[in-house]
C-alpha cells in the first residue's frame, strides 16, 4: 500500500516546496518556493520542534517551574529560561484603552462604570545564585488595578512597596477616565489619591483580593510556602505579565461588562 504525506511550509502554509540538500545528520532540508525560507521536518533537539516553545509559555502559566518544564518537554533548563526572558509584556491594557477612545464611551455613565480597585501583593526573587531560598529580602511587589464592574486588569507594575512604585502605576492609570478608587489603608494610596476620589476599606476591595488568590494558585513562583522561586527578576516579571495578558486583558470590555 502506497502512502503519501503532504508537506507544507511552516512559515506560510504553502505546499510549493523543493528539496534543499541534507543536514550533516542526514535529515532532509526543504525550501519554500514562495517565502524562500528553509526548514526541516525532524529535529534531534526537542526545542526545535514546532509548538514546543508555545508549551513553555503554557506550562509557566499553569503552575510549572523551569525544572518541571525542562523535565516534561525533554529540553534543557537554559532553553526554558531563554524563552521566558525573551517574552515582551504590556503593562497597560491595550484593549481597554481602545474602548476608552471609541465613540461608545459617550454612551456610558462614567460616574458609575469607571471605578477601580487597587492592591499590591508580595513575592520574592533572588538576585544571585548565592542567595538561599530562605532569604526573602528581595521582595517583589506587584501593584495592579482592576475595573470594578468587569474585573479586568487595567495596569500593573512590579517593584518595591514604595511611593515611587505607586507613582509609576498611578501614571499608567491616568490614561483611564477613572472616577473613584477603592483601596486598603496602605499609606501611599491616601498620600497621592485625591480624597474625593478615594474610599478606604477591605469591604470594598474583595474582588481584587480574590484575584490575589488566583495569582498565587496558578503561578508556582507566587505560592506562599514553596521552594520554587525566581533567580531572575526579568523572568519573574515576565511570567506575571504573561498571566495578566492571557487571562485579564480582554477585548470588548464594555460589551462584556454590560
Amino acid at each position: 500500500m502506497e502512502h503519501k504525506q503532504a508537506i507544507v511550509c511552516p512559515h506560510c502554509g504553502i505546499c510549493d516546496l523543493q528539496k534543499n540538500g541534507r543536514r550533516p545528520s542526514g535529515i532532509q532540508y526543504w525550501r519554500c518556493c514562495v517565502c524562500k525560507k528553509s526548514f526541516q521536518l525532524e529535529y534531534r533537539y526537542n526545542a526545535r520542534n514546532p509548538g514546543v516553545k508555545e508549551k513553555i509559555m503554557e506550562m509557566a502559566l499553569n503552575n510549572s517551574g523551569v525544572r518541571d518544564t525542562s523535565r516534561v518537554l525533554k529540553i534543557s533548563k537554559s532553553t526554558v529560561i531563554s524563552e521566558l526572558k525573551k517574552k515582551e509584556v504590556s503593562k497597560t491594557n491595550p484593549y481597554f484603552l481602545t474602548d476608552c477612545e471609541s465613540e461608545s464611551l459617550d454612551k456610558l455613565d462614567v460616574e458609575i462604570r469607571f471605578c477601580s480597585e487597587m492592591d499590591e501583593f508580595w513575592s520574592f526573587a533572588c538576585t544571585s545564585r548565592s542567595t538561599s531560598v530562605q532569604n526573602k529580602g528581595n521582595q517583589r511587589w506587584t501593584w495592579y488595578a482592576i475595573e470594578r464592574n468587569s474585573g479586568i486588569i487595567l495596569a500593573w507594575h512590579n517593584g518595591k512597596r514604595q511611593d515611587a512604585d505607586f507613582l509609576t502605576i498611578w501614571e499608567m492609570l491616568s490614561q483611564f477616565p477613572i472616577k473613584r478608587y477603592y483601596t486598603d489603608d496602605w499609606g501611599a494610596y491616601s498620600r497621592y489619591i485625591p480624597a474625593h476620589m478615594h474610599s478606604i476599606g477591605k469591604g470594598d476591595t474583595w474582588k481584587i483580593e480574590r484575584k490575589n488568590l488566583n495569582f498565587r494558585t496558578h503561578i508556582k513562583r507566587l505560592n506562599r510556602k514553596t521552594i520554587c522561586f525566581s533567580k531572575s527578576e526579568k523572568i519573574h516579571d515576565n511570567v506575571i505579565g504573561m498571566y495578566i495578558e492571557r487571562y485579564y486583558f480582554k477585548t470588548g470590555t464594555f460589551a462584556n461588562a454590560a
